[in-house]
């Protein structure tokens, strides 16, 4: 046996730091948290085809990444039920 306890590797898209505090935040603010990203990376996305600057897209993916953890998260909590 071995006596030091690997971690294991973290494989989803987005980082551990940003799920450990999805899953301290209430389900009704991750609720509404949700709508407010997804509208935050609809708003880039349009500001990035009007413009064409990279930190919309920037900001777009940032977005996309916690909006995938808060979901994520929530489908976790609605199949624990």
């Amino acid at each position: 046996m071995n006596p030091f306890k690997r971690k294991e590797i973290w494989v989803k898209p987005f980082s551990e730091k940003v799920a450990k505090r999805v899953a301290k935040i209430p389900t009704m603010e991750l609720e509404q948290w949700a709508e407010q990203a997804t509208y935050e990376v609809g708003r880039c996305m349009s500001s990035y085809a009007k413009q064409r600057e990279s930190i919309f897209l920037d900001e777009a993916l940032l977005g996309a990444e916690a909006l995938h953890a808060v979901v994520h998260e929530l489908k976790t909590r609605t199949t624990r039920q």
